[in-house]
């Protein structure tokens, strides 16, 4: 078969394909406009400032989340300022209490919190006052904690510092044991407690007795031994030091 170029219609074949892009493209290349470098820079540009601008918007949110959870909502997350407020609460009207005072909270985890206090007692409570008092502030502790947060303190019973948690035993121990080294010659004044500064703990090892004593030179040596002799029978492996009364 013999063609001449053109179609069937009768059109020339080239000038109806050009025809065809005309109607789709315009006349001529030009008329798709191409973009310049500097529309093109302008492009990125506002697409990298959007980016940014959310996100920010993320950190921002993520941020609030975190921050409320760690800080209390409504009360189901770690409030350790209202835990002591309970405790206030449970100690109000408790006979030989005289001062609460509140300390900064540590932080013990994403979500968890050691709220610590100083309790004041009457220093002129006998024996059994203060372990009658040492068990209600043991029991004070245990109530105002709870979610998240872990309330301990400081009993403060004059010439003795007594740690107290929750654990109603070994705060009993620390007394006994306070009360017992309170009771050896040259001694003045003791604390049993955790490490002072250190992170509260019920464990014996962790345990940290410090006495006070006016003795000097070949006096101290038997006042260590005894005070170690005696702690390490109810908190093995606990710290012992003797410190001269200041």
């Amino acid at each position: 078969m013999v063609t001449d170029g053109t179609d069937p219609a009768g059109w020339p074949a080239a000038d109806r394909q050009d025809d065809d892009l005309d109607r789709a493209f315009g006349p001529e290349t030009a008329s798709v406009q191409t973009r310049s470098r500097a529309q093109r820079a302008r492009t990125w540009l506002a697409i990298g400032g959007g980016t940014v601008v959310v996100a920010g918007v993320i950190v921002l949110v993520l941020g609030t989340i975190v921050g409320t959870v760690q800080t209390g909502i409504g009360g189901v997350f770690p409030r350790p300022d209202m835990a002591l407020d309970r405790l206030d609460g449970e100690l109000d009207g408790v006979p030989g209490v005289t001062e609460v005072r509140h300390h900064q909270a540590e932080k013990t985890g994403f979500a968890s919190y050691d709220a610590t206090a100083t309790i004041t007692a009457d220093p002129s409570l006998d024996a059994a006052a203060r372990k009658d008092l040492v068990s209600t502030l043991s029991r004070a502790a245990d109530s105002a904690g709870g979610n998240g947060v872990r309330v301990v303190a400081i009993a403060d019973l004059g010439n003795l510092e007594v740690g107290v948690s929750e654990s109603r035993a070994v705060t009993a121990k620390r007394l006994v044991l306070a009360d017992r080294l309170d009771h050896i010659g040259g001694v003045t004044a003791v604390r049993c407690s955790w490490a002072r500064g250190g992170t509260p703990s019920d464990r014996a090892a962790d345990q940290s007795i410090v006495v006070e004593t006016p003795g000097r030179g070949a006096a101290v040596p038997p006042i260590v031994a005894r005070v170690t002799a005696e702690t390490h029978a109810v908190f093995p492996g606990a710290r012992v030091e003797v410190v001269a009364a200041g």
